[in-house]
C-alpha cells in the first residue's frame, strides 16, 4: 500500500527506500499502462527514451528550474493524473516529486543520468530567494534503473553520481567535530556505517570506472544506505556537510544551476584540503572513479570560486546550516590560492 504524501518534511526512523528495480529496456514496461500518467523530464532524456514508449502519457512537461516561482507554475499546467514518472537527472525528479505531491498521484523514477541521489530521497529540493530549501516528504513506488538507457548518457554524467556517497567523507568529519565543540549529538554506529560505505565506493571504484552494471547498482545501494541512515538518525549529517553547503553557495553567488555530481565533486576536494583530511587520497579515489573535479569542468571562473569562499561562511551562518569547518576555520589567502591551484 503507498504512504501519504506530506507537505511537511518528515525524517521517519522506519521510512524504507524505494524499491529498485534494475534490468534493460525497461521504458516500454512501466509505460504499459491505462493510467493516466505525466513523464515530467528534460528534452534530452526524453529524446533519448521516448521511441521504447508503449502508451503515450497525458502530458510531457520539461522542466528549466527548480526555482520556486518556475516550480509552481509549472505544476499548474499539468491536469489530474494517477501517475507521475520523473525521467531525466536532479531536477526532473524533484519537480516529478512536487508534482506528485500536488496531484497525490503514484510516483516512479527514471534515472538517465545518475548526478545525485534525488531519485532516491523523499524530499523536494527547490532554490527559494537563490538558496536550496528542502520541502515535502513524498514516497516513491520505484526506481527504474535502465542500464541501457543510463549508457546512452555521457558516462561523465553517471560517474558523478558517487559523488553524493564520496560526499560523506567530509560530512562525518564536520559531524565528529560539530560534536566535540557541543554543536551535534554523536552517534558512533551511524558514523562507522558510513564509514563502511565509503570503503564499499573505494572498492567499487573502477567498476564505477567501467560503468558496469555492478557499478551502476553500487551507487544507486548505496544511496539507498544513506537514506535509511538519514531516517533513522534524523538528520542528513552522515552525508551532508561543508562540500554541499559550498555547492549551494556557488549557485548563490553566480546565479546558476549545476550538474550536483560535478559541483559536488569539487566541494568535496575542497574540503577535504581545509579539514586537512586525506585530500590527496580522496583526489586518488576521484581519479580511479573517472570523475572529474576541476573548476573548468563545471565552468567556474577564479573570480566566482574567490568570491565564493570569501562569502562562504557569513552565507552558511545566515542559513543555518549545520555546524562545519567553515564555522571552525578561517581560511588565509595563502591557502585559497593553494585549494584554488588544486583544483585548476
Amino acid at each position: 500500500m503507498r504512504h501519504e504524501h506530506s507537505e511537511k518534511r518528515i525524517l521517519d526512523p522506519d521510512w524504507n527506500p524505494p524499491e529498485v528495480e534494475y534490468g534493460y529496456d525497461l521504458i516500454s514496461k512501466i509505460t504499459d499502462t491505462d493510467e493516466a500518467y505525466v513523464v515530467v523530464t528534460m528534452e534530452i532524456p526524453w529524446n533519448l527514451a521516448k521511441d521504447k514508449v508503449k502508451r503515450a502519457p497525458k502530458k510531457v512537461v520539461f522542466v528549466r528550474n527548480m526555482h520556486w516561482e518556475s516550480v509552481t507554475a509549472l505544476e499548474k499546467t499539468i491536469p489530474p493524473v494517477d501517475l507521475v514518472i520523473g525521467l531525466g537527472g536532479g531536477s526532473s525528479h524533484d519537480m516529478a516529486k512536487y508534482v506528485a505531491l500536488k496531484k497525490d498521484a503514484r510516483l516512479i523514477q527514471v534515472p538517465t543520468i545518475i548526478s545525485g541521489d534525488a531519485s532516491i530521497t523523499d524530499p523536494i529540493g527547490i532554490r527559494d530567494k537563490g538558496k536550496v530549501v528542502y520541502i515535502g516528504h513524498v514516497i516513491c513506488d520505484k526506481i527504474i534503473v535502465d542500464f541501457s538507457l543510463l549508457r546512452k548518457a555521457p558516462g561523465q554524467l553517471v560517474r558523478y553520481g558517487a559523488g553524493d556517497v564520496l560526499s560523506s567523507h567530509t560530512a562525518i568529519w564536520d559531524w565528529k567535530m560539530a560534536c566535540a565543540h557541543g554543536k551535534a549529538e554523536f552517534k558512533p554506529e551511524f558514523y562507522q556505517e558510513a564509514r563502511n560505505n565509503l570503503k564499499c565506493l573505494y572498492d567499487m571504484r573502477f567498476e564505477i570506472r567501467d560503468l558496469s552494471d555492478k557499478g551502476i547498482k553500487t551507487i544507486v545501494e548505496l544511496y539507498r544506505a544513506y537514506a535509511r541512515i538519514a531516517g533513522r538518525l534524523g538528520n542528513d549529517r552522515c552525508q551532508e556537510g561543508s562540500e554541499h553547503f559550498f555547492a549551494y553557495n556557488v549557485e548563490y553567488v553566480t546565479g546558476r544551476q549545476y550538474l550536483h555530481g560535478g559541483l559536488l565533486a569539487t566541494g568535496i576536494l575542497v574540503m577535504s584540503y581545509i579539514q586537512d583530511n586525506d585530500c590527496e587520497k580522496v583526489k586518488q579515489l576521484m581519479k580511479d572513479m573517472g570523475m572529474e573535479y576541476t573548476l573548468k569542468n563545471i565552468s567556474l571562473t577564479r573570480d566566482e570560486f574567490y568570491k565564493s569562499m570569501m562569502t562562504l561562511k557569513n552565507f552558511v551562518q545566515e542559513g543555518g546550516y549545520y555546524y562545519s569547518v567553515i564555522d571552525e576555520k578561517e581560511i588565509t589567502s595563502g591557502q585559497l590560492e593553494g585549494i584554488y591551484n588544486l583544483i585548476t
